[in-house]
């Protein structure tokens, strides 16, 4: 199936991830606001594009996984607006270049390998349901209460993540279909990583 070997093929991205200094920050609870709402705009970026050809698309795999429920882009707007009235800080412009061109090829690639968005989508969603746990952490650091600045963060979801999974395994049945997905997934996690990982840049000078 292939939702076990997205999970199977891709953990080693899981503890790149999780050594980011971003990642760090996090847990450690050190992380200025500044990059805390620079990843909010980065992943606002990556979800207005990925969402924006799911929605649109005509492909069947594509329209058979996809599900409104899954939208997240009104979520990041939500938190954005809230710290827009609070004192947040420059935000680290070299994220922000990252997730544009993480954009780009999520549009890029739509336009000639529709199913290579579903695998965009498994890391993206999958970010959802593992940002759970982290959510204390963020509301400790920034002084926030309820789901004020963390909706995104806040929104996973076990019941929906579990449907979108059997979604996933229906849909990408055949092996080319897999390995687009696979290679978009990888891709995916590439994109990520360089994203987080640039939230710790400072701005050239």
């Amino acid at each position: 199936m292939i939702m076990q070997r997205l999970r199977a093929e891709t953990s080693t991205w899981h503890t790149m991830l999780e050594a980011t200094p971003f990642s760090v920050e996090l847990l450690s609870r050190t992380m200025p606001l500044s990059r805390y709402v620079g990843q909010l705009i980065a992943y606002r970026i990556i979800l207005d594009a990925l969402e924006a050809v799911l929605t649109g698309s005509a492909d069947p795999t594509v329209t058979a996984v996809w599900q409104p429920d899954l939208a997240k882009v009104p979520l990041l707007e939500q938190d954005l607006e809230f710290f827009d009235t609070l004192p947040v800080g420059n935000v680290p412009t070299p994220a922000i270049r990252a997730a544009q061109r993480f954009a780009t090829a999520i549009t890029r690639h739509a336009a000639t390998d529709p199913v290579s968005s579903l695998g965009f989508l498994y890391v993206m969603e999958g970010s959802t349901m593992g940002a759970l746990q982290l959510t204390a952490h963020i509301r400790a650091t920034f002084g926030l209460t309820q789901d004020r600045g963390v909706a995104y963060y806040s929104c996973g979801d076990r019941q929906r993540w579990t449907a979108f999974a059997h979604r996933m395994n229906d849909a990408i049945v055949d092996e080319p279909r897999q390995q687009q997905v696979l290679a978009a997934a990888d891709n995916a996690y590439r994109a990520i990583t360089e994203t987080l990982a640039a939230l710790a840049r400072p701005d050239p000078r």
